[in-house]
């Protein structure tokens, strides 16, 4: 697949719910703060109050939130619970933003030199996936991402949707706990396409 493809979005609820938990986490909420009302919560993320209550209803569930007939939602202290988006360190200036993602393309290719083996018994080939990663819609970053795959034939950015860790879970039984980050400043790949705004080569800080 060369072409550039959305990937499957979570759904809205899910949506909102990993993006209320975000927000908590960078302390737009702190414990034991009321959020606004269902109604008020729900217009400032244009969403139906339907919607609201089921992202509500899942963070109440994993202890993230408190709803006390009467009174109101009201934050938790925070569990060890892992999320979908709880390893992704970027956000944006204005605060924490809903990532979601658009694939360029996904291949089975030989390991090239950079790519360090993976394993006791590396494989000669392996999966990438390039990628455009958003938060609310403005573009953030531009990932290469590599993984084995064992015994996987065929794949599509439908397939892996906008969470690679929901994929790894979902497709591999495997659970990603911790990751290691590396940040530079560097030109643009050669495989860098809009709508990122970078041209192959260029630069901007």
């Amino acid at each position: 697949m060369s072409s550039s493809t959305i990937a499957k979005p979570l759904p809205v609820f899910l949506q909102i719910a990993e993006l209320l938990a975000r927000q908590i986490k960078a302390g737009y909420w702190r414990e034991g703060e009321r959020l606004p009302t269902e109604a008020e919560l729900a217009a400032s993320l244009s969403v139906a109050v339907g919607t609201l209550r089921k992202a509500l209803a899942i963070l109440e569930e994993q202890g993230v939130l408190e709803r006390l007939q009467g009174s109101g939602t009201y934050v938790k202290k925070a569990t060890a619970k892992q999320r979908i988006y709880e390893l992704f360190r970027l956000e944006l200036h204005a605060g924490p933003g809903l990532p979601t993602a658009r694939i360029l393309d996904v291949k089975y290719v030989t390991r090239p030199s950079h790519v360090p083996a993976l394993g006791a018994a590396p494989a000669r080939k392996l999966w990438r996936v390039r990628r455009l990663r958003f938060l609310n819609d403005v573009p953030i970053a531009l990932e290469e991402i590599w993984f084995e795959g064992a015994g996987t034939q065929a794949l599509t950015a439908e397939e892996l949707g906008d969470a690679m860790y929901l994929f790894y879970q979902q497709r591999y039984k495997i659970w990603i706990a911790r990751v290691q980050d590396s940040i530079k400043v560097a030109a643009a790949p050669d495989w860098a396409k809009l709508p990122c705004g970078l041209k192959p080569g260029k630069s901007q800080v």
